[in-house]
């Protein structure tokens, strides 16, 4: 605690002095920083004659802490005109020294003719963001409606985030429509044509069936795999084209109604879901197939790696046979929906004897795009 108090009296400064309104008027805890009585303009600090400015300059008078906001006009980027609805191309402009704008010349998106603009009024009439509807269907048929507003340049993947979350509902999950047309989450508004201030989007959760790609020709039904979840199986899969991934499949216990499974999903080296789950309910005799509890983005080339635990009982790595794949090392020439999609390596963290050509996930569920 003394030497706590030391250095707090080291580094503060006295009570007396008076500060700006953002700081703490108790102290300011760097000795380093001038304080200044007042903020100046840029103007302010061009007059020679100022007062009370001494030796500050612009480079040390504190400035207020308030991020400034974004300009909303830019030199080749587009503005909407809140009164007409349309939207209009900045060709050419001028600003203070506040960067306020004083002089623009603009054209309509899809016009010839440019006309300029210089008067206060003529531009607070133009915005950078719109107010967008969104109404959700969620499973079950359950609608809901939110309000968002975007800048006309900011992702929807980033602009609609926080709201769907707000709203119980998750952005990955849904699928974007405008006017009948699906819209990719890494659009703006300046991409979307004919879109107007107030306009609604349609967004559906659940992407439908996924797609699956089967790894094995072959299930082995000779001899069991064994498995008592001391040693981790696991796989790579390496996408052509960016999908989604959902879900994977391990196979099915050979004698036994269920088993325990830990698994791990891991994206290009960062850990996206892990989950400990009763497998069962073995589908069509010799897979377990497990809806991943999110729906995570795989670029093309990324490496996607599947880690798995298996036991009768992890507690006590009580064994369980289960069936198992073989000639996987022709997983090109098996017919897939999407041939060629995936690369496949050996990954997870392996140890347990799953490799390209024998082992557990015979299956990875995703979504293209």
């Amino acid at each position: 605690m003394e030497g706590s108090e030391k250095t707090a009296k080291k580094y503060s400064r006295r009570k007396d002095i008076i500060f700006r309104n953002t700081l703490d008027e108790d102290y300011l805890p760097f000795q380093s920083v001038k304080p200044s009585m007042k903020e100046y303009t840029q103007e302010e600090l061009k007059k020679k004659d100022a007062p009370d400015i001494g030796n500050y300059s612009e480079a040390n008078v504190m400035r207020t802490f308030k991020g400034k906001a974004a300009p909303i006009f830019n030199k080749d980027k587009l503005v909407y005109n809140k009164k007409t609805h349309e939207w209009y191309k900045v060709l050419d402009l001028k600003t203070d020294d506040q960067y306020n704008p004083t002089w623009a010349s603009i054209m309509k998106k899809d016009g010839v003719d440019a006309i300029e603009i210089s008067k206060p009024e003529e531009f607070d009439e133009f915005k950078n963001s719109l107010k967008i509807f969104i109404n959700i269907t969620k499973d079950g048929d359950d609608t809901m409606t939110i309000e968002v507003n975007p800048k006309i340049y900011e992702k929807f993947e980033t602009a609609f985030e926080g709201p769907f979350e707000g709203a119980g509902a998750a952005l990955m999950g849904c699928k974007l429509f405008f006017k009948g047309q699906v819209i990719d989450k890494d659009q703006n508004l300046s991409s979307i044509d004919g879109i107007k201030d107030g306009d609604y989007f349609l967004a559906s959760e659940g992407f439908g069936k996924p797609f699956k790609f089967n790894r094995f020709p072959d299930v082995n039904n000779s001899w069991g795999w064994s498995n008592s979840g001391n040693s981790p199986d696991g796989i790579m899969f390496k996408p052509t084209q960016s999908i989604k991934v959902c879900g994977f499949s391990t196979f099915a216990a050979r004698t036994k109604d269920s088993y325990e499974l830990k698994y791990r999903v891991r994206i290009d080296g960062v850990d996206v879901e892990e989950e400990t789950v009763i497998a069962s309910g073995w589908e069509n005799e010799h897979y377990y197939r497990h809806k991943l509890k999110g729906i995570y983005n795989a670029p093309a080339g990324s490496k996607i790696e599947f880690t798995c635990w298996i036991a009768e009982s992890l507690s006590s790595h009580s064994y369980v046979e289960t069936f198992s794949g073989q000639n996987g090392q022709n997983y090109k020439d098996i017919q897939n929906e999407h041939m060629g999609l995936f690369e496949i390596d050996s990954g997870g963290d392996s140890s347990n004897g799953t490799s390209v050509w024998s082992g557990h996930f015979p299956e990875i569920f995703y979504y293209l795009g």
